[in-house]
């Protein structure tokens, strides 16, 4: 089964698929996690000036292609080798990251839905939603502690692409999910409806 988890950038989606994850391993089942922002672009040709100008909020700043081949690959029952992207040289390492099948692929992303391609090969569509002044307050906070960005630099890439492009892109596919969770919610609670569903689909 192939479950996407999308929603606006810093709605929950990560908190939820960790929580899954922590379920998952609790009760020793297999779980594949494919995240979307693993498949940006590789822009390492570029200056990091001119990196840090590229709208990472459009659909074409990730390699969908890629993304597509190996979600197939894991739902044949095959490992992939996924890219390990560093956000703070806006470019790709040198190293990958090992996905092994499972049972249970969750695909993780803003912009899952807003990708034709992607968006229909989920069994099961799950949206994050949450307020954008949460979403902000969010993002500087794991900006500046996890990808060393100053606070000038986070507020002025979300009001120049951020909230533009969850404007126009995010937030109109939300109208694809099956469900549509609070980002801001008690995370026991957002997980226990996302199993609920899982389960439901499952049987």
């Amino acid at each position: 089964m192939i479950c996407g988890i999308a929603g606006g950038a810093s709605a929950g989606k990560t908190t939820i698929v960790n929580a899954l994850r922590e379920r998952f391993i609790a009760e020793e089942k297999a779980l594949a996690i494919l995240p979307l922002d693993s498949y940006n672009r590789d822009h390492s040709d570029l200056s990091l000036a001119d990196r840090a100008k590229i709208n990472f909020d459009h659909p074409d700043a990730f390699e969908h292609d890629l993304y597509l081949k190996h979600l197939a690959l894991l739902k044949q029952g095959e490992a992939v080798d996924i890219p390990v992207y560093d956000f703070s040289t806006h470019s790709r390492t040198t190293e990958v990251e090992r996905i092994e099948p499972a049972e249970l692929i969750i695909g993780e992303g803003h912009l899952l839905f807003v990708i034709p391609e992607v968006v229909r090969e989920f069994e099961l569509r799950i949206f994050v939603s949450a307020p954008e002044e949460l979403r902000l307050k969010r993002r500087l906070e794991r900006d500046v502690s996890e990808r060393g960005r100053t606070p000038e630099s986070i507020r002025s890439q979300f009001a120049s692409t951020v909230s533009p492009m969850h404007d126009k892109y995010i937030e109109p596919s939300s109208s694809l999910a099956d469900l549509i969770l609070d980002g801001s919610a008690p995370i026991e609670e957002s997980l226990e409806k996302v199993l609920e569903c899982i389960d439901g689909i499952s049987k």
